[in-house]
C-alpha cells in the first residue's frame, strides 16, 4: 500500500505528465551529484524541467492517465525532462548537453502526447528546426511570389526612368 508521500509524488508526475507536451527519459548512471547540478541549471535555463524519478512510480501514474507505453523507455536508473512548449527544443537541449558535456547521459526515449519515441526518434527532433524557425521559413515562401511581382511590375517603369536619366545627361 502506498504511502501519503508516494501518492502525493504520483500526484505530481501525473500532473507534469498531463501538463508537458513531451517528456524524455533519460540515463543518468555514472553522473556525479556536481554533473546533475549541470545538467539541471541547464536545463532549466531553457525551461526545462528535469527529474530524477523512480520508476515504478512514474509508471503508476503514466498508466492513470492512459500512457501504459512509457514501459519501453524506462530502463534502469531514469530521469525525466518535462518540456511544455516547443518539443523540439527538450530534444535539442538534451542532445546538446550530452554533446557539449560528453558526460554519460543517455537518452532512451520521449512520450509525446500518447505517442512513444525511441531514441533514434528523439535525437531526429533534435535536429529538426524549432517551431518559430520553421514560422519565418515559411512567411518568407509566402512572401516571395508577392515580391517577385512587385520586382516585375516594377522593373519597365525603373528601365524608362534609366533610359531617361542618360538621354538627358547625353543633351546636357
Amino acid at each position: 500500500m502506498p504511502t501519503l508521500k508516494k501518492e502525493q509524488q504520483i500526484s505530481d508526475i501525473k500532473g507534469k505528465l498531463e501538463k508537458c507536451t513531451i517528456a524524455v527519459a533519460t540515463g543518468y548512471a555514472g553522473m556525479s551529484a556536481s554533473h546533475m547540478n549541470q545538467l539541471r541549471s541547464e536545463m532549466r535555463s531553457l525551461d526545462i524541467e528535469y527529474m530524477i524519478i523512480k520508476n515504478t512510480l512514474t509508471l503508476r501514474a503514466a498508466s492513470e492517465l492512459g500512457k501504459e507505453g512509457i514501459i519501453g523507455i524506462l530502463d534502469g536508473p531514469t530521469g525525466l525532462a518535462f518540456g511544455y512548449g516547443d518539443v523540439t527544443s527538450v530534444a535539442k537541449g538534451i542532445n546538446e548537453f550530452i554533446t557539449s558535456s560528453r558526460l554519460p547521459l543517455e537518452i532512451h526515449g520521449a512520450i509525446m502526447d500518447n505517442s512513444v519515441l525511441d531514441r533514434t526518434q528523439v535525437v531526429h527532433l533534435a535536429s529538426l528546426p524549432s517551431k518559430d524557425a520553421l514560422v519565418a521559413k515559411l512567411l518568407g515562401q509566402l512572401q516571395s511570389p508577392i515580391t517577385s511581382l512587385v520586382n516585375i511590375l516594377s522593373s519597365p517603369t525603373k528601365n524608362l526612368a534609366v533610359v531617361l536619366q542618360r538621354r538627358l545627361e547625353q543633351m546636357s
